[in-house]
């Protein structure tokens, strides 16, 4: 399996179950119950997030590795190139086109004859 995917592998199926979880329960850690609204939840919030950042960071760092052990001693100077490349498309699709499809304005505008208060998307699904 080798040294770096031993890392990788794990890391990726806690990532997966942690962000299954958050959607499942997205709507009440936020407060945004239908009944009433209520404060956000904190310290779930702080306990789902935490270990779930600890977790990309380990995989970062086990990709990081990675890339350096493929890579030849004359294009290691690539994979910062490579990290930066997939940092900022990872941004633009997790954030700006999310933020895109949650908006009822785009929604209303482009996709939608009967406008509705809400967008194509939302956090929990």
């Amino acid at each position: 399996l080798g040294r770096r995917k031993s890392w990788m592998i794990p890391c990726q199926y806690l990532i997966g179950l942690f962000m299954l979880f958050i959607s499942y329960k997205v709507d009440s850690m936020m407060g945004l119950s239908d009944l009433e609204p209520k404060a956000p939840n904190v310290v779930l919030l702080l306990l789902c997030f935490l270990p779930l950042n600890f977790l990309a960071a380990t995989q970062d760092i086990a990709v990081d590795g990675w890339a350096l052990t493929m890579l030849s001693r004359k294009n290691v100077g690539y994979a910062s190139t490579c990290n930066a490349v997939g940092q900022t498309t990872g941004f633009f699709l997790g954030n700006v086109v999310y933020l895109t499809l949650d908006s009822p304005d785009f929604a209303n505008r482009f996709f939608r004859s009967k406008p509705q208060p809400y967008g194509l998307i939302t956090l929990s699904g």
